[in-house]
């Protein structure tokens, strides 16, 4: 009499079958990851990997994304190496990365750690020298800039500071002049993003040294330096070795930029050591281990960082040729983004582009028909570029 299986038995074997499958499937999910992590690990020379980054249909998104002035050529091969070995680390807290990660970019500044403050992002030290400027008392103001980055101005709301606007000048650049003649007894805290975002324009150097010279001390002044490794115009450049000299004066940059680094949230700036300590003191939270070490590793990665700005540089150029021979009006960027006249309304722009498959910037006060578009790598300037003219006869 043959031998007939119970349902017990059945379903004993259907459970093994089952474990041994999902034994195979991690085996397998284990090899892919390892294979993912050996990957990230090549030792690519920056050439290589721009190439890869300009050329790789999967690299590509489904939408592309020109919209938040990302590198998109990401972390330099060296700082992929470093956060996949800060995996390893990840059970500790950062301070010893922290300490390394000053020293390191006070070297490259010419200044002390005691004047380095990191913050998790640039957008912490916005909001934490906005909380210094409310240590005042109520009623205190922030004079900005309009338009600009918007995350000052929000977060000095919320901690009862008023922002006080002034519109930029007929060449989009920040009206120093006429910021320095609304200083009066609330103001706590003048903003000057330089390169401004979204017009991507800069004031000159000795321009804004003359400002500041001129910015009662009593009253801060934060430069916001996000962009400053995109600039080309020889009259401008970085105040950061001025912060010795002005008790007054805040320098912030980011990893975010040209060091491809947004997602980790790293920020760093500059202040004379006193200053700095008061910054400080308002740091609401501490960075992560992943981004301080690729940071460090991306700060000595000079060959990628002067390959991706020349890549990214020569694809602004193309944009604003483009820009130029459609004869429309647009600002002197030295950011890794254009600004100019679409001659639409910019939400009717950028829907039309989105059904394109392409993302750019939101709209921008007193702009109501300008972009800001960010430069990508070189396909999807390519895509951009195929897509515009259709975009721009609908106006």
């Amino acid at each position: 009499m043959p031998h007939t299986a119970s349902s017990e038995t059945v379903a004993t074997d259907a459970r093994c079958e089952d474990t041994r499958q999902e034994a195979a499937g991690v085996r397998l999910s284990r090899r892919s990851a390892l294979l993912g992590a050996a990957s990230l690990l090549l030792p690519l020379r920056p050439s290589e990997l721009l190439a890869a980054s300009s050329t790789s249909g999967p690299r590509m998104p489904a939408a592309i994304r020109l919209d938040s002035n990302e590198n998109p050529y990401g972390p330099s091969p060296a700082a992929r190496r470093a956060i996949m070995a800060s995996i390893a680390e990840s059970s500790r807290y950062a301070d010893a990365s922290v300490d390394t990660l000053k020293a390191s970019i006070a070297l490259h500044e010419g200044l002390t750690p005691a004047h380095v403050i990191l913050g998790s992002g640039s957008s912490e030290l916005l909001h934490m020298t906005a909380m210094l400027a409310a240590d005042g008392g109520p009623g205190g103001e922030l004079i900005a800039a309009r338009p600009t980055f918007e995350d000052l101005s929000e977060f000095a709301k919320l901690v009862g500071v008023k922002t006080h606007w002034v519109p930029v000048d007929v060449d989009h650049r920040h009206n120093l002049v006429a910021i320095q003649a609304a200083i009066n007894d609330n103001t706590r805290l003048v903003y000057v993003c330089n390169p401004n975002n979204p017009t991507g324009t800069v004031v000159a150097h000795e321009a804004l040294e003359h400002f500041i010279r001129a910015v009662p001390a009593h009253v801060l002044v934060l430069v916001d330096e996000a962009y400053v490794d995109f600039i080309t115009d020889p009259s401008a450049g970085s105040i950061a070795s001025r912060v010795d000299r002005y008790d007054n004066l805040i320098v912030i940059r980011t990893f975010s930029k040209i060091h491809g680094l947004a997602g980790l949230r790293v920020g760093y700036g500059f202040a004379s050591p006193a200053l700095a300590a008061r910054v400080r003191a308002k740091q609401l939270a501490f960075p992560n281990v992943a981004g301080l070490k690729g940071a460090l590793a991306s700060l000595e990665d000079r060959i990628f960082l002067r390959d991706t700005r020349e890549a990214l540089l020569a694809d602004r150029m193309r944009l604003e040729a483009f820009i130029d021979q459609r004869g429309l009006s647009r600002a002197q960027s030295q950011g890794n983004f254009v600004f100019f006249d679409v001659r639409q309304p910019i939400q009717d722009f950028r829907k039309a582009l989105a059904a394109r498959g392409i993302k750019v910037g939101r709209p921008f006060d007193g702009y109501p028909e300008w972009a800001r578009i960010t430069v990508g790598v070189r396909s999807e300037v390519d895509r951009l570029i195929a897509a515009l003219p259709d975009v721009l006869d609908r106006a």
